[in-house]
């Protein structure tokens, strides 16, 4: 069940009237409302831990101290490892992140604490606005729930862009009504301020996030989407921070290509940082293995990943313009060619005699062993590599069978001889398409025998879904594995078509996602 959309009526601005907590408090906004006090509290509890949920300027918090006090189960202590652990750049903007100490505003109502918390924001990008620490502290009444949020800064001008600039921000449930806040450093410049203004809008959004989140609750949401199962939001966001500094100024500045820069140079820098600690993760040393990026197109991956120190190719089967603008280390690993998996050009292994295949090539033939020798086709890998299908179209449904680890990111669907083709839901009710692609791959995959993970991309991308493995549980010859795999083709409908269509590549335009 997704959200449903929320339009509320901006309510009146409330600045004259007194604050219920306290006479330093100014009262900004209230709205009516039809969820409860424990709609209210299982919707801030999260928002607190998700920042980005308010703002799209921060991509997350880290949770450093997080004391729940409760007087039936005893209270319960957490202080996490992450409090130095946070993105280290040269240029990285913080505001005192060795601050821990934790701020509790006074106010009048009579309220027990329930839950202090310090997490610290990481914005999108920290080399423009501030990583700072805060202070979330949930107070509880009969009726009443209160979120307190206390940025860790001493002066207004010290606010980072995506807070308003005041001590601290309120938001109560009370007598199901939900009403917000402001601490202010100045109070007649607040309680003068006009509804137009930047600090008023803030608490406007603060208002509205927390009743759409409150009634997604009692509506009985259920997020959809989960992240952050193969490799953790942690480690991928501060590798994207630190490549995103490196490279997207310079990226989107000298584009060439007529796509939108940001679009691939952004979704391209997220999935270089996955991949890099995907490998980290599973063990993959640099010197130890290459890449190939099946369907590379401007290269924009590639680069990266040379950049930092991977080696492997790219390969495509129509140069673009972008290759010119890399640096000769990464043009040489750019290759103009197309890809023929050398398990269809082999005759089937039952038959136990060496037979020599003919492709068709408009009104001409090729034989596999021309096919096997030509420098503009690639038939196979060396024995360390990893292949890389970003978005990689007719490739995609391949990947697997290619016999080697893999991250495949699909796309466009395609059958194995090249042809377009909507694959039927296997399982699951209500799928997409694009869902029947995924698990199809994904069917191919554990068929041939890999151990598959997926992962939903933190990517500009609705066509999100990674499909990987690096392990393959079958301990079978050569001629065994070729068998199966030639099985699967013919239970994919054959590629008989694949050459042909591959070939047709060279010659037409090609498409960008």
């Amino acid at each position: 069940m997704a959200y449903k959309k929320l339009k509320i009526p901006d309510p009146d601005l409330k600045t004259h009237i007194p604050s219920i907590l306290g006479k330093d408090w100014v009262f900004i906004f209230e709205y009516d409302v039809d969820f409860n006090k424990q709609h209210f509290e299982i919707a801030m509890s999260n928002i607190v831990k998700q920042p980005n949920i308010n703002s799209t300027v921060i991509i997350r918090a880290d949770i450093l101290i997080e004391n729940q006090y409760d007087e039936n189960k005893g209270d319960t202590m957490f202080k996490s490892k992450l409090i130095n652990d946070f993105p280290k750049e040269d240029g990285l903007l913080y505001r005192d992140i060795s601050d821990l100490e934790i701020r509790k505003p006074n106010i009048d109502m009579d309220l027990k604490l329930k839950i202090e918390i310090v997490r610290r924001i990481i914005p999108r990008n920290p080399f423009k606005d501030f990583i700072i620490n805060q202070t979330c502290i949930i107070l509880s009444g009969d009726n009443s729930l209160l979120v307190i949020y206390s940025p860790h800064i001493n002066h207004q001008d010290e606010t980072p862009y995506y807070l308003p600039p005041v001590k601290s921000i309120g938001i109560l449930y009370h007598k199901s009504k939900i009403s917000i806040h402001y601490l202010p450093y100045i109070r007649e410049e607040l309680v003068n301020m006009a509804s137009s203004e930047r600090p008023i809008r803030i608490a406007l959004r603060l208002l509205q996030t927390s009743i759409k989140h409150s009634k997604g609750v009692k509506d009985g949401y259920e997020k959809r989407v989960i992240h952050d199962l193969v490799v953790p939001k942690i480690e991928f966001q501060n590798r994207y921070i630190s490549l995103k500094q490196k490279y997207s100024v310079d990226l989107v500045n000298n584009w060439v290509e007529k796509t939108p820069a940001t679009k691939h140079v952004f979704e391209d820098l997220a999935i270089a940082a996955f991949l890099i600690e995907y490998w980290i993760i599973k063990g993959f040393k640099k010197e130890e293995f290459e890449f190939r990026d099946l369907g590379c197109g401007n290269g924009l991956l590639v680069y990266i990943l040379i950049m930092e120190g991977y080696k492997g190719k790219g390969i495509d089967a129509r140069e673009r313009k972008s290759w010119s603008i890399y640096p000769k280390e990464v043009r040489d690993n750019l290759l103009e060619q197309i890809i023929v998996p050398e398990v269809i050009l082999q005759p089937h292994p039952a038959l136990g005699v060496n037979i020599t295949r003919e492709f068709k090539n408009g009104d001409n033939i090729l034989t596999s062993n021309e096919l096997l020798n030509s420098p503009d086709v690639c038939t196979s890998f060396q024995k360390n590599t990893f292949i890389i299908g970003n978005h990689s179209d007719e490739l995609t449904c391949w990947i697997p069978l290619f016999g080697h680890p893999f991250l495949v990111i699909p796309c466009c669907s395609h059958a194995l001889n090249g042809d377009k083709v909507r694959y039927p839901p296997i399982n699951r009710k209500n799928v997409s398409t694009y869902g029947s692609l995924v698990d199809h791959v994904e069917k191919i995959a554990q068929m041939t025998g890999w151990l598959v993970e997926k992962e939903m991309l933190r990517i500009p991308s609705t066509r999100n879904a990674a499909i990987m493995s690096n392990k393959n549980i079958l301990k079978e010859s050569e001629d065994i594995s070729t068998t199966r795999k030639l099985d699967i083709i013919a239970l994919e409908g054959g590629a008989e078509k694949w050459v042909e269509n591959s070939l047709k590549l060279r010659s037409s335009n090609p498409r960008n996602h």
